[in-house]
């Protein structure tokens, strides 16, 4: 009885340890990147529109990916890579353009700043702030993602009410 225990024990070792393979983290780099510095908007400022993004970047060539309110693409993935599967963009040559960027508040650029004229409003009730996030990846000269860094920035926008 007591050497059943003991495969029992032994097989349930062995099937966690099969089952956490596949929950495993792999080809992901956990070192902090300190390629890009967003300079403004600074954490949690209030802002109003229009306002300024800066940041400085070294050790980097290639293009900015800005985005608000919103995940960037996968690493190694290009830009078409955030146009839904059934969007009518896929369907046009050249999608995403920079119109189809634009419409969502995506921005490519070279480069360090950025104006911002508008942003939609995020808040759900007139007391509440309107929080946003600015993300800046890297992007190649093809457009693709460049790793996994993304470099984060919360800021609110004042409105008037």
């Amino acid at each position: 009885m007591r050497t059943r225990s003991v495969w029992r024990g032994a097989l349930l070792v062995l099937v966690i340890g099969l089952f956490a393979q596949g929950c495993a983290v792999n080809g992901l780099s956990f070192a902090q990147d300190h390629r890009v510095e967003i300079e403004a908007p600074g954490t949690n400022a209030t802002v109003r529109l229009p306002f300024e993004v800066r940041w400085t970047a070294k050790d980097f060539d290639g293009s900015f990916l800005v985005l608000f309110d919103r995940s960037p693409m996968r690493p190694d993935r290009p830009l078409r890579s955030l146009v839904s599967e059934n969007d009518p963009c896929r369907a046009r040559p050249g999608c995403p353009d920079a119109k189809w960027l634009d419409d969502r508040h995506i921005y490519v650029t070279a480069d360090t700043h950025l104006l911002v004229d508008d942003l939609p409003e995020e808040r759900t009730n007139n007391r509440a702030k309107d929080r946003h996030e600015l993300t800046i990846v890297l992007l190649d000269k093809q457009g693709t993602r460049v790793g996994e860094s993304a470099f984060i920035r919360e800021f609110i926008i004042e409105r008037d009410d």
